[in-house]
């Protein structure tokens, strides 16, 4: 039994190095996407797309899995097959963003079909037909959080924050003209004033108010019945505060 912790103790610092070089790996990987266009564009050949409708993500009903719905994953030529049996043109697929990769360098995109776009060519497809070809039903994310795995979660939470800053984000606030952005969607530029957009960071407090085996949940009008959150809200920088303590931000539920 010693041996064998012995010998299990010896390899965990090896199975955290592995750890680590895999998440530097993919680190560099969704660099290399996010800074090279041509890159990006070669990577969705062989990447996998989610399909959103109006910032809803698609879903299915899985079979014999733990989880109710799955987010079903397209490639590039399933999503160019789709774009035109709805007469629509496949430069669609460059209004997708870049929201994560596989430890394979497998690159995973989402891609809105309801949202409206400056481009005479991406014009919104209607939602029921989308779904009865798909197999599908596009619902809230909110509604359908805690009945996806985890990386399907963690992504369409990504997919969605991101796709709702491009759709706010589509004229120069300085020069009223069109902005563009990049393959990955990691940013925008006018061709006018050539001032960069970078999609917002709004940091957030998530506090867990515990009393023995008790928590203290709160609910918004909003939520869904049966939804329960832990105290949140978003920090500010409160310049006289952050003096006086040193370094501490102000939460504003």
């Amino acid at each position: 039994m010693s041996l064998y912790c012995g010998i299990a103790y010896r390899r965990s610092p090896c199975w955290r190095a592995r750890l680590l070089s895999t998440y530097i790996s993919k680190t560099r990987f969704m660099f290399e996407l996010k800074e090279d266009d041509d890159a990006c564009k070669k990577a969705q050949r062989t990447g996998a797309f989610y399909l959103f409708h109006n910032l809803v993500p698609l879903l299915q009903k899985a079979e014999q899995q733990q989880q109710p719905y799955l987010a079903p994953q397209y490639s590039l030529l399933e999503l160019e097959r789709l774009l035109g049996k709805f007469g629509q043109d496949a430069h669609k697929i460059e209004d997708s963003v870049l929201i994560g990769c596989s430890e394979q360098h497998e690159a995973w995109f989402a891609l809105d079909l309801g949202l409206g776009s400056p481009s005479p060519t991406s014009a919104a497809l209607q939602k029921p037909e989308v779904e009865a070809e798909l197999r599908g039903s596009f619902t809230e994310l909110r509604k359908a959080l805690f009945q996806l795995n985890v990386k399907d979660a963690s992504l369409l939470s990504t997919a969605q924050a991101l796709l709702r800053w491009h759709d706010a984000h589509q004229f120069c606030s300085r020069s009223g003209q069109p902005t563009k952005k990049n393959v990955a969607g990691s940013k925008r530029v006018c061709p006018s004033s050539q001032i960069i957009y970078y999609p917002q960071m709004a940091p957030v407090v998530i506090t867990l108010v515990s009393d023995g085996t008790r928590c203290l949940l709160v609910r918004q009008n909003a939520f869904p019945k049966g939804m329960y959150s832990a105290l949140a809200g978003f920090c500010d920088i409160d310049p006289a505060e952050l003096e006086r303590t040193g370094g501490s931000c102000v939460v504003q539920s």
